[in-house]
């Protein structure tokens, strides 16, 4: 039986944000947790990153069986391995080991949510349609992300962080009932790969698909390294002499700042509709980077001032999210949309591990957490991903192929 297109969307939206409390969790309490378990600035990027290598990891496997089985069948597997890992974070976890081990499995799991749940809005919508559903789905993954540092950040100062993981957990199995409102694929786009691992080299032809991955690398890059370091960085501000937080719960305001960036995404990527995505994201990622940059210059400035410029970059590195994420599923055909949609996750976010890691390794390699200098290299460090968005989109394709 098939469902309305508006039914669809709502439903698989609000299933990622229910799946997306574990998505923030660390970051959100990595403080905390660096205090507890002594962690260094490099052991805290890998394990604010490595939820997304889980999802880099196991993202070809699962999305060779969505190109093979009931896509809706591999979404609900992906969500009890995703639910379970967070509980057992909530249960096990007691040092830096056993999180990474943990925060793997979970990001995995989100693999088979995130990725395999665009697949099932984009066998079900055509034309602009799909382009705008693709845009509201990448709102939903902003409001997830914001809603996991609200949620973990006001439960673990309430009761500690691993009530964050525990609430993790059960906000992903919520995600299963919505299943029953996704549907059948719209007629033609049922079909099944004839193999297994589905045909990167025939998605890759498309000039226009290699383009957007690699935007789409640029913009993880530089949203995942300020997501986890968001934190960190008002962290380092307010402990200057002098400098005072008023009482702010740090994990709430990056929660607010995603929020923020929902309805920029939607603007812009209407905008990209109207007047081309390779523009419009070109333009938003130029004027990102540049933000980023000033934030890095002024981290030592007063509360305020950071804390604004860190706002202002949540939004910005955001804000071409939807336009990059309409932009592939329109590049892609149903022949090729479970190679392109599986490389676009792959590198994605491959890119969104390596992001905080990197700056991480830099901070320790610049002088510490504590070094004004080793800031403003991180913060140069995220605005590569922007950088790297914008030479994407800079000029508009001519030849179709390779």
């Amino acid at each position: 039986m098939r469902r309305r297109p508006k039914t669809v969307v709502a439903a698989l939206s609000l299933a990622l944000v229910l799946s997306q409390l574990a998505l923030m969790a660390v970051p959100a309490v990595i403080v905390d947790l660096a205090r507890l378990w002594s962690l260094s600035a490099s052991e805290m990027g890998w394990l604010g990153g490595i939820y997304f290598l889980g999802y880099a990891v196991g993202l070809p496997f699962i999305g060779a069986l969505a190109g093979r089985l009931d896509g809706r069948v591999v979404y609900a597997a992906s969500v009890v391995l995703a639910g379970v890992a967070s509980f057992a974070f909530a249960a096990l976890a007691a040092g830096f080991w056993s999180a990474l081990a943990l925060r793997l499995v979970a990001g995995i799991g989100f693999s088979g949510i995130h990725i395999v749940g665009l697949k099932l809005i984009a066998d079900r919508l055509e034309g602009s349609a799909q382009a705008r559903a693709g845009a509201f789905y990448s709102a939903a993954y902003a409001i997830g992300s914001g809603a996991s540092f609200l949620v973990a950040g006001l439960l673990a100062q309430l009761f500690g962080w691993p009530a964050s993981f525990m609430a993790a957990g059960m906000g992903t199995l919520l995600a299963l009932p919505l299943l029953l409102f996704v549907g059948a694929p719209k007629p033609g786009h049922e079909l099944r790969a004839p193999r297994w691992l589905p045909d990167y080299g025939l998605a890759l032809r498309s000039l226009e698909t290699r383009r957007f991955i690699l935007a789409y690398a640029g913009n993880t890059w530089e949203v995942f390294a300020i997501r986890v370091w968001f934190v960190p960085a008002l962290a380092f501000n307010a402990s200057l002499p002098g400098h005072s937080s008023a009482g702010w719960n740090f994990s709430v305001l990056a929660g607010l700042s995603a929020l923020a960036a929902v309805p920029v995404s939607i603007i812009v990527a209407e905008l990209g509709i109207r007047f081309g995505r390779e523009r419009v994201v070109r333009s938003v990622s130029i004027a990102s980077a540049a933000v980023c940059l000033a934030t890095g210059l002024l981290l030592t400035s007063s509360f305020y001032v950071v804390l604004a410029l860190l706002f202002l970059h949540g939004i910005t590195s955001y804000g071409d999210a939807g336009a990059i994420n309409g932009g592939l599923m329109s590049a892609s055909t149903a022949e090729t949309r479970s190679a392109a949609l599986t490389l676009f996750g792959l590198m994605g976010f491959l890119a969104g591990f390596l992001g905080p890691l990197t700056v991480g390794v830099v901070i320790d390699g610049a002088g510490g957490s504590s070094s004004p200098t080793a800031w403003i290299l991180a913060f140069v460090v995220m605005g590569l991903g922007s950088v790297v968005a914008a030479v994407a989109m800079r000029a508009e394709p001519t030849v179709e192929g390779s």
